[in-house]
């Protein structure tokens, strides 16, 4: 399985590991598992500036380009510590066609038997996909046009002898 790995350095420093300890444990990781890994994507603190999610937005774009299957994290609060975060960006990466996976073995509880709270925000998370098929049809079909114009560029070729 083709999987990037995200790490994500917290607010405090007593909060997590660095970045450089996470993205080792998921490449240890992946030489136990045989997966291949094709990029790690990290947000990391810097200091004057905010932590922000310009790591996570790269791995959007490599899922978008569809060369992965799966992402994978050293545990579910990289992706938020917040636990109906977490739950709508695994849904979001489910959705986009990629498997979520935590080096964590707590966590796979967690995606596997998830809780009450999880799987009630899942099933939320599930109807408002429905609602916006039914509710949108046209919003994506215009969508989807959209997409297939934005690739297509005109060139109008004009004689020297007019030019």
């Amino acid at each position: 399985m083709r999987v990037v790995g995200y790490v994500r350095e917290l607010y405090g420093p007593e909060d997590a590991d660095p970045a450089f300890v996470q993205g080792e444990a998921i490449r240890a990781w992946v030489r136990n598992t045989g997966h291949n890994l094709i990029s790690i994507c990290q947000d990391v603190r810097q200091q004057g500036h905010g932590l922000g999610r310009d790591g996570y937005q790269a791995l959007l774009g490599i899922v978008a380009g569809r060369g992965v299957d799966g992402v994978v994290v050293p545990e579910l609060s990289a992706l938020s510590p917040d636990l109906i975060t977490q739950e709508i960006i695994i849904w979001d990466l489910r959705r986009r066609g990629v498997s979520v996976m935590s080096i964590d073995e707590s966590d796979h509880k967690a995606l596997l038997a998830p809780t009450k709270e999880r799987l009630l925000m899942r099933d939320v998370l599930a109807r408002l996909e429905d609602y916006h098929e039914w509710a949108y049809p046209m919003l994506e079909e215009e969508q989807a046009e959209d997409d297939e114009r934005g690739d297509e560029v005109v060139v109008e070729l004009i004689p020297a002898s007019d030019a």
